[in-house]
C-alpha cells in the first residue's frame, strides 16, 4: 500500500471499529474505478469482513472537455448536451462493460451466500424493480427531479449530478424551496429523462429497469449513430440480464410470503434454464 494512503487507511478502519464497539449501523459507499473494478470479489470480501451490511457501488464516469471546446473553466466537462463534441473520459473511469462484470462477480457471490445477511443497494434496486415495488433509486425512474441539490450558500440545483450554473433553480435567501421544486424549469429537467431517450432504449427489453439511467451519462452513440446512449449501457444490459431469472424467483417467493434468502437453497443451473 502506498505509505501516504496508509495513514488516512489506519484512521478509516480504527473508525469502523468505534463503531462496531458502540453497536452502531454503518453503510459503506465504493466507488468503481479502472483499477478495482478488476478486483471484484476482493473488494467485496473485505467489505464483509470489515462489518459492512449494508453496501453501495457507485461508478466512476468523468469525461475530459472536449479538444477544442469552449473553456469553462472547469477541470471536466459538463452534463452532455445532443450534438456536442465527443469528450474522452478520464483513465481513471469504470470501462462501459466493466462495471457489469463487478456487479455480476459479486451477484453470484451474494446469491449464493449472503442474501438476507449483505445487503447491496444495486441488488436491493433490481429487486424492488423486478417485485414492482420501484427502485427507490433516482437513477433507474422513468423520469428524475426529485432529488435536488442545495450548496452552502442557499443556492438549489435540479440535482446532485447537475451542480451547475445552467441547472440553477434559484437561492433559498430569495425564493421558497416549494417555488422551485414546483418550477416550470424543474419540471422540465424532471421529464427531459423519458423525452431524450433514443429509440434504440425505447424499444430495449430493459428499459423497464434502466430507463437509460442518469441523463449525465447519455453521452456516447446508439449502434444506429443516434446522440443520448448511457455509457454504462452495455454494463446495464449485462447485469440486468444475468439477475432476470433471480429476480423473478425471488419475487415469486415475496409473493408467496417466503424470503427471498430461499434462493440460497435453489438449483442455479435449473433456474437458469
Amino acid at each position: 500500500m502506498d505509505k501516504g494512503r496508509k495513514p488516512t487507511f489506519d484512521r478509516v478502519m480504527h473508525g469502523l471499529e468505534l463503531l462496531k464497539k458502540h453497536r452502531v449501523e454503518f453503510n459503506t459507499l465504493t466507488v468503481v474505478s479502472a483499477t478495482n473494478a478488476k478486483h471484484a470479489i476482493e473488494v467485496y470480501d473485505f467489505l464483509r469482513e470489515v462489518g459492512s451490511g449494508y453496501i453501495q457501488f457507485i461508478p466512476v464516469v468523468e469525461r475530459l472537455p472536449a479538444p477544442g471546446g469552449k473553456s469553462t473553466g472547469l477541470d471536466y466537462a459538463e452534463p452532455p448536451e445532443p450534438g456536442q463534441a465527443e469528450s474522452p473520459v478520464t483513465r481513471w473511469s469504470v470501462p462501459g462493460e466493466a462495471y457489469g462484470d463487478f456487479l455480476i462477480l459479486i451477484f453470484d457471490a451474494w446469491v449464493r451466500r449472503d442474501v438476507g445477511k449483505v445487503f447491496v443497494q444495486m441488488f436491493d434496486v433490481s429487486l424492488g424493480i423486478w417485485s414492482g415495488h420501484g427502485p427507490g433509486l433516482c437513477l433507474f425512474l422513468q423520469d428524475c427531479g426529485e432529488g435536488l441539490a442545495l450548496e452552502h450558500n442557499g443556492d438549489l440545483f435540479s440535482c446532485d449530478h447537475f451542480v451547475y450554473p445552467k441547472f440553477q433553480l434559484g437561492n433559498i435567501m430569495n425564493e421558497s424551496i416549494a417555488s422551485m421544486v414546483n418550477s416550470a424549469k424543474q419540471k422540465q429537467f424532471g421529464e427531459a429523462k423519458s423525452s431524450t431517450l433514443p429509440k434504440y432504449c425505447r424499444k430495449c427489453d430493459l428499459r423497464f429497469a434502466c430507463h437509460g439511467e442518469c441523463p449525465k451519462h447519455r453521452f456516447t452513440k446508439t449502434p444506429d449513430g443516434e446522440d443520448g446512449l448511457n455509457y454504462l449501457c452495455a454494463s446495464y444490459k449485462k447485469f440486468f440480464h444475468h439477475v432476470d431469472p433471480y429476480m423473478k424467483q425471488m419475487t415469486a417467493f415475496m409473493q408467496a410470503r417466503q424470503a427471498p434468502a430461499n434462493i440460497m437453497d435453489m438449483d442455479f443451473d435449473a433456474l437458469k434454464k
